[in-house]
């Protein structure tokens, strides 16, 4: 596993772990707790307006790990009615309790911030939006379920994997993991979503996108020349 070293008081790790490279090319590099709760009012605003924030707590000392969260939308979270909820204020003062609650592993759940009682922004565990579907291919669950269309959800315990007598590997290990199926309500499936919880699964719920074919026939580079007429992109392969 790489290395990570705090940089400074900020709490941040000086390196960005390989798991959450990702989340930084899009979101920006993270804040430390201490910067986080120094400039909460702004990143909250932020968060509002669609802006993610990720918050990083160096905890290689004794777990072994940095424990990164996000502050973001509430459109981030597939079932806010269901999560835990702190006053925004409360969320400040103990931001710390507050990243572990939503990233303490196996039980982590996100962590709703409310002001004057309304839901406004979550706090997430990071990991949990790596690799999301943009969000125009996400099914609104709730939107979805009152339309009249359903939601299943399955478990996969995957496969631990084999190898042959002489240790060549017959099959890759292939994780556990929950599964949820989005179906119209005339029964035909419009969507699915993986995840290691039941809460990512309804996350990463998308509609794959549609995909244009074109009419022309394939060409093929070892049979006859290609017509002068055909488009330049039919050429490419």
């Amino acid at each position: 596993m790489e290395e990570t070293k705090p940089a400074g008081p900020a709490g941040v790790p000086a390196q960005v772990p390989p798991r959450y490279r990702e989340l930084v090319e899009q979101w920006g590099a993270a804040v430390g707790v201490e910067d986080a709760r120094t400039r909460w009012g702004k990143l909250v605003a932020a968060a509002e307006d669609g802006t993610v924030t990720l918050i990083a707590m160096d905890t290689t000392a004794s777990l072994g790990y940095p424990t990164w969260a996000a502050l973001a939308p509430l459109d981030k979270v597939a079932d806010p009615g269901r999560c835990p909820v702190w006053p925004l204020t409360s969320a400040r003062s103990k931001l710390a309790d507050v990243v572990l609650a939503a990233t303490r592993f196996p039980d982590g759940a996100p962590q709703i911030l409310t002001r004057h009682r309304r839901p406004v922004v979550a706090l997430v565990a990071a990991l949990t939006l790596v690799d999301l579907p943009p969000d125009g291919e996400r099914v609104d669950v709730d939107a979805h379920l009152r339309s009249g269309g359903t939601i299943t959800l399955e478990y996969d315990y995957g496969h631990p994997g084999s190898t042959y007598e002489d240790g060549e590997v017959d099959q890759e290990p292939i994780p556990e993991q929950y599964i949820a199926r989005a179906k119209a309500a005339d029964g035909g499936e419009i969507g699915q979503g993986e995840g290691d919880s039941v809460a990512e699964a309804l996350l990463r719920l998308w509609r794959p996108p549609a995909h244009l074919y074109s009419d022309e026939p394939p060409f093929d580079p070892w049979g006859k020349p290609p017509p002068d007429d055909l488009p330049e992109s039919a050429l490419r392969f």
